[in-house]
This record gives C-alpha cells, structure tokens and sequence, in this order.
C-alpha cells in the first residue's frame, strides 16, 4: 500500500495489527469514549493520557475493556478490563499536550500480549526522526465499528516533546502507535494525540518517556 494512502486491515491477527487495541472507556461521570492504544508488554497498553484521564468528565477513567486486534465484531485475541493506570503530571495537572502519553494495565491473570507480542519502544534523535517514514494503524471513529486503518507517512516537523505528519487519522484513533519499520523491526516512535491543519501530531518517545514506560511494562509482567 502506497505512503499516504488510507487502508483498512483486513487480517488484524497479522503482527504488529494484533498489538494494536481498539480502547472502549467508561469515564468516571459513566460517559462513554473510544481510543487506541498498543500493547508494549504482556499486560501494559500504552495510549494516551487523555485517554485515561479525562479533565472534563471527573478525571481517571472508571475503566477501559482492551480488544487487542479487534475486527468488527471479532475479538480474535479476547479482552480485558483495565481499571488500574498510569500518566503523568504533566497530562494529569498541566493537561500538556506534550505530555499526553499513558498506559493502561492488564489484569494479573490476562496477559493479552503473551499471545499478540508487542512492537518494542525507540528513542530517536531529532534527526532520526525528521523525515522519517512512519505507519500509523488503530480504529477510526468515521469508520464501521471496530474496524482497524493503517496509514503511513514521513515526519514533517519535530519539536522537543513532539512529531507532526500528514498521517489521515480521525477521533478514536488517539493512542494508536506511530512506528517505523527498519531491518525487519518495528519500534514504536511516537504516540499520535491530535488531528488538525495543516498536520496531524503525537507524543515523542523520549528519553523520560522512555523510561517511564519502560519501567511500566517491567512492572506488571
């Protein structure tokens, strides 16, 4: 499929598409919300902070039920219920959209991600990453229901926290995973947080973001 070109993933078992989790979110007032997100472990799910703290609607989420590569009605790899989080201050106090990373954790006994496998996590220099080709893939909400898209294109402008691109994206793809593709391995880059003109924006991964991750996903093995 061409850069630039929108594309429904037809077979989510494939890897990395089975990693990536369409997100269905009670927030505490009980309204109801849809992100993406990915899993970077067996039982840690990483998205967006806004995501999981929501400062109009009573700040953490009441939960979040995790369908690692859902297709329509299928839920080839179950689910899970998260009710356990972890962001930031700089998401959760100051509501940065710099900081606006999360990550959602699984329940003991339902490690999602021992039968998806996970991309793995890079911290990329400034110029690494400008024009850089990135993929994008997680679940639309102008599109049917629980239906993953893919989309790839380069890095236009990078900034201290951030990544901007021309990547098509909609809302309910917040969360979803920016990764490159180099030798036959996938790392995750960034994390994609808003749509807008003229470009579309995630969260760079990195060093602090990084290691809070890092330590996230050794935590709950």
């Amino acid at each position: 499929v061409s850069p630039g070109r929108f594309a429904e993933i037809r077979d989510t078992t494939a890897f990395p598409f089975r990693t990536i989790c369409k997100l269905e979110i009670t927030a505490a007032d009980g309204s109801q919300w849809g992100c993406s997100g990915s899993l970077i472990g067996p039982r840690t799910v990483l998205t967006n902070g806004h995501c999981v703290y929501m400062h109009d609607h009573g700040g953490w989420v009441r939960q979040i039920r995790v369908i690692p590569g859902k297709n329509g009605p299928a839920e080839p790899f179950n689910a899970a219920i998260s009710t356990f989080f972890h962001s930031v201050k700089g998401w959760t106090e100051s509501q940065s959209s710099n900081y606006d990373y999360a990550v959602a954790v699984l329940p003991a006994n339902q490690k999602l991600g021992n039968a998806t496998g996970w991309m793995g996590l890079a911290n990329l220099s400034y110029f690494s990453l400008l024009g850089l080709n990135v993929n994008n893939s997680g679940y639309p909400g102008d599109k049917p229901y629980g239906t993953q898209w893919w989309n790839a294109n380069n890095i236009l402008a990078v900034t201290d926290r951030r990544v901007y691109y021309r990547i098509d994206t909609y809302g309910g793809q917040s969360g979803s995973p920016d990764w490159r593709f180099k030798d036959g391995q996938r790392h995750i880059v960034a994390v994609h947080n808003t749509g807008g003109s003229p470009f579309n924006g995630g969260v760079r991964i990195v060093r602090p973001v990084f290691d809070n991750l890092v330590t996230w996903k050794n935590q709950y093995t």
